[in-house]
């Protein structure tokens, strides 16, 4: 049996995440990236599984097994990006000394490429597992969540977990829920020269977003973070056919985020509240409230919904992490609870695996026409990846 962390191959960790860069998968089309991975770890000795999700979108799920049965630790990411909305050369890799440039750099390829060069310093060490070690590669992050929802139906088990976004290298012990809700607000259409005679549904709407507006959404204390809000942000309204025409519809989007103890039926029965009270004020306000995000299409995520999570800061999940982040970065490594939502979610929430979120890449460069990820940060979470692998699945 050998001790301390394993080597990183460092220059590996930062040529996987190029090769990943250069692989478009944005939603819907992470078909040749799955196959790519699922080489690339059978190459280093993982048993892997390609699961179909969608016609040519696959989870790619490998094991580096051990002496008993099980999994001690999984790295879960998501293989899927968004559209690079008019980036300069999204797919090319651009580096310079301090970053690789493109979209899917940071959120999250380089938190594959680094939980997979991890993986391989596990391996060339040669060091004895007394449990397993697990790569969870997902689609389908940024629209419908249909891989972790898979995850869930498989059963996946496993001790702990490290999801792989983007936090800046800092300790994410939880994130926020998004609740994407739809409001319409109903009319009487009319010519625009006698609106008297109809009833405006953009007025009506009026009144729903000087409520929302007072809405506060309720705050929690984390330990080991302090206070985090929830948050609720109109985001999108259409109503209307012409300009001389009184509307009959009025819809509007609602990005509702939830914290921990709050519940869709919590944040529903909110608005639905102000609805009502909208509707006993003014025997003409007609309102419809649904949970609708623009383009989600499948019921079991709408039934669902994105939860809020959190786990305990004194988990043995986020104590490695910790004392890793400390030995390779020199500071302890800062808590914090993700504003953002990452799939963690399904990890904790669905499946009660103990979670820390913890990856490469600055997370408001996500999703940006300047999306890019320090080639330092890719260097540091593997090697943390790599010294938490070995404290989790160490030899019996």
């Amino acid at each position: 049996m050998r001790s301390g962390s394993p080597e990183v191959d460092v220059e590996y960790a930062l040529r996987l995440t190029k090769e990943l860069v250069r692989i478009p998968s944005v939603t819907g089309e992470e078909g040749e990236i799955a196959k790519f991975l699922a080489e690339e770890l059978s190459g280093l000795g993982l048993k892997v599984e390609l699961r179909r999700i969608q016609s040519d979108r696959f989870n790619v799920i490998g094991v580096l097994k051990g002496e008993e049965e099980g999994i001690a630790l999984a790295f879960h990411g998501h293989t899927d990006t968004v559209p690079p909305f008019g980036m300069e050369n999204p797919f090319s890799a651009r580096e310079d000394e301090e970053y690789i440039y493109g979209r899917g750099s940071c959120d999250q390829k380089a938190g594959l490429a680094a939980s997979i060069a991890a993986l391989k310093a596990i391996v060339d060490s040669e060091v004895e597992l007394r449990k397993g070690l697990a790569f969870l590669g997902v689609v389908d992050e940024e629209r419908e969540h249909r891989g972790s929802y898979a995850l869930v139906e498989d059963g996946f088990k496993a001790d702990a977990a490290i999801c792989t976004e983007p936090t800046g290298l800092e300790i994410a012990v939880g994130c926020k829920g998004t609740l994407p809700l739809k409001i319409t607000t109903f009319g009487k259409a009319a010519h625009g020269s006698a609106p008297w005679r109809g009833v405006n549904a953009v007025y009506k709407m009026a009144k729903v977003l000087l409520a929302l507006e007072e809405l506060k959404p309720r705050s929690v204390t984390v330990p080991g973070v302090g206070e985090v809000r929830g948050s609720i942000n109109v985001g999108l309204i259409r109503g209307g056919e012409a300009y001389n025409v009184v509307p009959d519809s009025c819809s509007i989007w609602i990005d509702r985020r939830l914290v921990p103890g709050e519940t869709q039926e919590d944040a529903l029965r909110e608005i639905r509240e102000i609805l009502d009270e909208l509707g006993r004020l003014d025997p003409n306000f007609r309102a419809e409230l649904s949970v609708d995000r623009p383009d989600w299409e499948w019921e079991p995520i709408k039934k669902r919904g994105l939860k809020p999570c959190l786990v305990n800061p004194e988990e043995d999940v986020v104590k490695w992490v910790r004392e890793a982040h400390e030995s390779v970065a020199g500071d302890r490594g800062k808590l914090k609870f993700s504003s953002g939502y990452f799939e963690m979610d399904f990890l904790v929430n669905d499946l009660g695996i103990p979670t820390a979120a913890y990856g490469p890449g600055d997370p408001e460069l996500a999703h940006t026409p300047e999306e890019r990820v320090s080639k330092r940060q890719i260097v540091i979470a593997s090697r943390v990846y790599a010294a938490v692998a070995m404290s989790a699945a160490r030899t019996a």
